[in-house]
C-alpha cells in the first residue's frame, strides 16, 4: 500500500466512516430493474471506469471488496450519523469485466427516504452513485491524453445514493410523473423534522445526531427539509 500524501491528492482526502483516510467520488451508473429479485431492488452497473470530475480512472480489476461485503449498507450521501440515513443494502457486489456491479435492495417498508431513492433511480431521475474507497496503488499521468491518475488497486468501504432528498429538480419531476408520491415526501419531511429537532444527549457518541460534529450535517438537513416543504406547497 502506498502512503497517502495530502498534497498529492490536493486536499481531497477525508475520513471515511471507519476513521481511515480515503476518497469519495461519484460514478456514472446504468440502472435496471431485475426480474429475478424479491423486494424493491435495482441493479447498478458502473458505466465505465471513470471517476466523475477529476479526470481519474478506477480500474475495476483492482477493487478489493472483502471488508465492504461484511456490512454492505447503502447510505444516503455518505451520512452515517443515524440509522435514518441507511436506505438499503447491497445484495450483490462484484466485478464483471471492467465494471463494478451491485444490486441494491431498498428499505422501502421502513424508511420513507428509501422509497424516494428507489423511485428516483427506478424512474431514471438519478444516474450516479458514490463510492468511498482507500487508494492502495496508483499511477499518475505524465503525458497528454492520459488520465491525471489511474487507481490500480483500491479498497471499497462505502457506497451511497446521491442527493436524496437534496435534488429538488429531480424530486419535482419524479413527483409529477408519479415515480414518487406526495405521501413519501410528507413522511420524509416528518422524519427530517424529528431528526433536526432531537438534539443528542451530551453523553452520546460524537457521531450521533445533534452533536457539534454534525452541525454542518444538520444545516444541510434543514435545507433539505425546507426544499421538501416548498415542493409540497407547490404540488
Amino acid at each position: 500500500m502506498k502512503p497517502l500524501n495530502e498534497s498529492e491528492f490536493n486536499g481531497r482526502l477525508i475520513k471515511l466512516h471507519n476513521g481511515q483516510l480515503g476518497l469519495r467520488g461519484q460514478v456514472a451508473v446504468q440502472v435496471s430493474v431485475p426480474d429475478d429479485a424479491a423486494g424493491d431492488c435495482i441493479d447498478m452497473r458502473a458505466s465505465d471506469e471513470t471517476l466523475d470530475r477529476y479526470d481519474e480512472v478506477i480500474k475495476a480489476s483492482g477493487w478489493m471488496l472483502d471488508n465492504y461485503v461484511k456490512n454492505p449498507v447503502i447510505q444516503n450521501c455518505h451520512q452515517y450519523g443515524d440509522i435514518i440515513f441507511t436506505i438499503g443494502k447491497a445484495l450483490k457486489t462484484e466485478v464483471r469485466g471492467n465494471t463494478l456491479v451491485q444490486r441494491w435492495q431498498f428499505a422501502t417498508d421502513v424508511n420513507p427516504m428509501a422509497k424516494i431513492a428507489y423511485g428516483l433511480y427506478k424512474g431514471g431521475y438519478l444516474n450516479t452513485s458514490s463510492v468511498g474507497f482507500i487508494p492502495l496503488d496508483w499511477t499518475n499521468g505524465t503525458r497528454a491524453g492520459e488520465p491525471s491518475r489511474t487507481y490500480l488497486k483500491q479498497e471499497l468501504l462505502e457506497t451511497s445514493a446521491v442527493g436524496i432528498p437534496a435534488n429538488p429538480n429531480a424530486l419535482a419531476l419524479a413527483l409529477k410523473s408519479g415515480a414518487i408520491e406526495k405521501s413519501d415526501l410528507r413522511e420524509t419531511a416528518a422524519l427530517l423534522k424529528h431528526f433536526c429537532n432531537d438534539p443528542a444527549d451530551s453523553s452520546t457518541d460524537a457521531r450521533a445526531r445533534g452533536t457539534g460534529v454534525d452541525v454542518a450535517q444538520l444545516l444541510q438537513l434543514n435545507r433539505q427539509l425546507t426544499e421538501i416543504r416548498s415542493l409540497l406547497q407547490r404540488a
